[in-house]
């Protein structure tokens, strides 16, 4: 009710409202008309004046009206004299009802309309202009052009009628006028008329740029032209450029053919020596030999060498496209001089990587090829000299170099027997020998790279560190290293080749001394894939690798794991067990069934529930510090509580499970059985076998059966705390497996 209320007086501030009719009896024109109503008789004439005429409608009950008329101003509506009253509507307005006329056949009346709308006072509307042909200049009135990318153009003009002219190019101007009224937003569609011609370019070569009049096209197929004459220009870098005149009219279409014609010719240049370098017009082409395309005109081409004569040559203002042939011979050396100098004179230089004669340490030389040298100059327990000069054509250079003496400290180094001991001299890689299986005395401050050798020639490096107040180091560098290899079956045949020895066979799962080398291992057995890989014991950080190597027997899926992978600190490849070096356990938690009870009462504690955290196994070593058992039955007045630590030995079976023994200690810490001791501390020595399932994984499950020895009397009967218990299980556990 509240919202009809505040509706109403909105809707009542425009109504339609309407003068009385009134007949126009000098207006004769209705009696020779020829609308007549649904009974033949000729109709009056009803002219209702109102600014908005589009707005309004009339219901005339059982009559209708047989003519209508929107004008500027007026609304004409041919109707039956029959028509006693109607009812006058318009949007957004109360509408007139039960207007009562009184009409005659034949004649003319009058009446005014009016609604309070905005409308019927409004100087101007929105008008809209839609063109396809974008983009276009539209002018109203005689106004300035405006230019609309759009095909729609919105304005507000106001009420009346207005000129327009639109223009687009290739099209034929339009020129018209429409008529803008109040009662709605005016809209019209204007349509131009084609007016230009096409030109289409058969061209060769391509990527060619087309101008008209001026105007360019690049690389066109065709061009629409307004009828006239035009200038056509076609072109293209280093050729010759075509130029036609051409006159269209409108819907007309021309087809150009044109080939251009090349400035430019085809050099090829070569040179007698690879090295040289061509050069044209200042910018490097290649070495040696080149094909290039140069204009015409004239050109410069050069042969380069650094520490040689330039070889010049300029091409005559030619203006033909033959193909020319240049030849660079061979080009002139340039030189310049040297002296060298060194202190201390006993010092070994090499000039270029060549070993000189410094004679009592000067060295000259008078021929000299142009360009950058390297010197070098060395000996022992002084630091070593290095440097890079520039020789210029037809100058000396002179260079003076002090070699200063280095830092020392003494070593002992101790090794595998009969292995020979190497320094390796960073400067130069030069392998000097200190002696075999030990060795003392002086090595260059800073680090050393020792190298060690066996009779065949095998090597391995380790790095020593020698500080420079020559104090004495220790150390001993290990030669051989020691080899493992495991596999998923067993009955496997396992052989090794190292370098260019050949292949050996080795027992598995058992450790074998071997030099420092590349290896390839094969692994096979009757049903599997062989096994093939290579791996690498040069690293002298790792002395000791375990290598596992997984068959996959024949047909077996492809995503079967191959080979299980871990690195070392070292990142050397190891191989271990599927069940991975450390398992750090999080909880376990099981259920125990007691087989035999107690003597007193077989079926007392028959129901054991155990837990525990941090169950550890290293390799196959495993721990659990942190493991109870609670003991129930159907009396609650029965209860025992004992704290179990145990240490375990795991033997992989396969590997989705392993067989696990244990043994350790059950301390009794509460007991409720016996009602006449309050705490029995009894002790017992336990031990059991489990198979474990799921053994790599994160809820490893455990089927067991154990025996519980009791070793202390405590405060019960005999009889009772020297008895055997026999249990059977069920564990679970989760951890992370590394």
């Amino acid at each position: 009710m509240l919202l009809m209320l505040g509706v109403l007086p909105l809707r009542a501030q425009y109504q339609v409202k309407a003068t009385a009719l009134t007949h126009d009896v000098k207006d004769l024109s209705q009696r020779n008309s020829k609308v007549f109503d649904q009974n033949g008789e000729r109709c009056a004439l009803i002219i209702f004046e109102t600014p908005i005429p589009k707005m309004f409608t009339f219901n005339l009950g059982a009559q209708q009206i047989e003519k209508r008329t929107n004008k500027d101003d007026e609304v004409w509506i041919w109707v039956s004299p029959d028509v006693k009253k109607m009812t006058i509507r318009c949007t957004d307005c109360t509408a007139l009802k039960d207007y009562r006329v009184a009409l005659k056949s034949g004649n003319v009346y009058r009446a005014k309309l009016t609604t309070g709308l905005p409308q019927e006072t409004a100087t101007s509307q929105n008008v809209l202009v839609y063109c396809e042909q974008t983009p276009y200049t539209i002018s109203i009135d005689g106004s300035t052009p405006v230019e609309s990318n759009d095909k729609s153009y919105h304005t507000v003009l106001p009420i009346g009628v207005h000129d327009v002219l639109v223009s687009a190019k290739l099209y034929k101007p339009y020129k018209g006028q429409f008529r803008v009224q109040r009662s709605m937003a005016f809209a019209d569609t204007i349509r131009l008329e084609e007016n230009f011609g096409e030109i289409f370019f058969n061209v060769s070569p391509t990527n060619y740029t087309v101008s008209v009049n001026d105007e360019s096209y690049e690389n066109c197929r065709s061009v629409r032209l307004e009828p006239g004459k035009y200038t056509l220009a076609i072109r293209k870098d280093r050729y010759e450029p075509f130029e036609a005149k051409v006159e269209i009219a409108a819907r007309d279409q021309r087809l150009i053919k044109a080939t251009l014609k090349p400035a430019f010719a085809v050099f090829f240049i070569s040179a007698v020596e690879e090295e040289t370098e061509i050069w044209v017009d200042g910018q490097r082409k290649a070495n040696f030999r080149c094909s290039t395309e140069l204009d015409f005109g004239e050109h410069k081409i050069e042969g380069r060498r650094e520490g040689y004569d330039t070889w010049e040559y300029t091409t005559t203002n030619f203006s033909e496209a033959s193909p020319r042939n240049i030849r660079i011979p061979r080009l002139n050396r340039q030189f310049g001089a040297l002296r060298l100098s060194f202190y201390p004179q006993e010092a070994t230089v090499f000039l270029d990587g060549k070993p000189i004669n410094t004679q009592s340490g000067v060295y000259v030389a008078s021929q000299i090829p142009t360009g950058v040298h390297y010197v070098q100059a060395r000996m022992t327990d002084y630091q070593s000299v290095r440097d890079s000069f520039h020789i210029n054509s037809g100058k000396m250079f002179v260079g003076d170099y002090v070699l200063n003496p280095i830092a020392l400290g003494i070593a002992t180094i101790n090794t595998d027997p009969n292995i020979g001991i190497y320094r390796r001299v960073k400067d130069n890689g030069e392998l000097l020998f200190l002696g075999h299986t030990h060795y003392t005395g002086k090595l260059p401050a800073g680090e050393n790279v020792i190298e060690l050798r066996n009779l065949s020639g095998v090597a391995c490096q380790y790095k020593l560190f020698i500080n420079d107040k020559e104090e004495h180091v220790p150390v001993t560098f290990p030669f051989q290293r020691k080899l493992m290899v495991r596999s998923n079956v067993a009955g496997r045949k396992v052989s090794i080749k190292g370098g260019n020895y050949p292949p050996y066979p080795i027992k598995a799962n058992k450790k074998v001394t071997i030099d420092p080398m590349v290896y390839e291992i094969n692994v096979t057995k009757k049903g599997y894939e062989p096994y093939v890989d290579t791996i690498d014991l040069t690293d002298p950080q790792v002395p000791n690798l375990i290598y596992r190597a997984n068959l996959r027997k024949i047909g077996a899926p492809q995503d079967n794991p191959h080979v299980n992978k871990y690195h070392s600190p070292a990142f050397l490849q190891r191989f271990y067990d599927n069940a991975g070096t450390l398992y750090i356990g999080i909880i376990d938690f099981g259920y125990t069934f007691d087989l035999n009870g107690t003597l007193s009462d077989p079926k007392m504690f028959n129901h054991v529930l155990t837990f525990g955290a941090l169950p550890l196994r290293y390799r196959m070593v495993g721990l659990n510090l942190v493991d109870f058992e609670v003991a129930v039955n159907a009396t609650p007045a029965m209860s025992s509580f004992c704290y179990v630590p145990k240490l375990s030995l795991f033997i992989p079976a396969d590997r989705g499970f392993a067989f696990r023994f244990y043994g350790g200690f059950a301390f009794n810490i509460y007991d409720k059985s016996h009602v006449f001791n309050k705490a029995d501390m009894r002790q017992y020595v336990l031990g059991g076998a489990a198979l474990r399932f799921n053994y790599v994984g994160k809820f490893p499950m455990d089927l067991f059966a154990e025996y519980k020895w009791p070793i202390n009397k405590g405060a019960v009967p005999p009889t009772t705390n020297r008895e055997l218990y026999f249990r059977v299980g069920v564990s679970f556990s989760t951890g992370i497996d590394l």
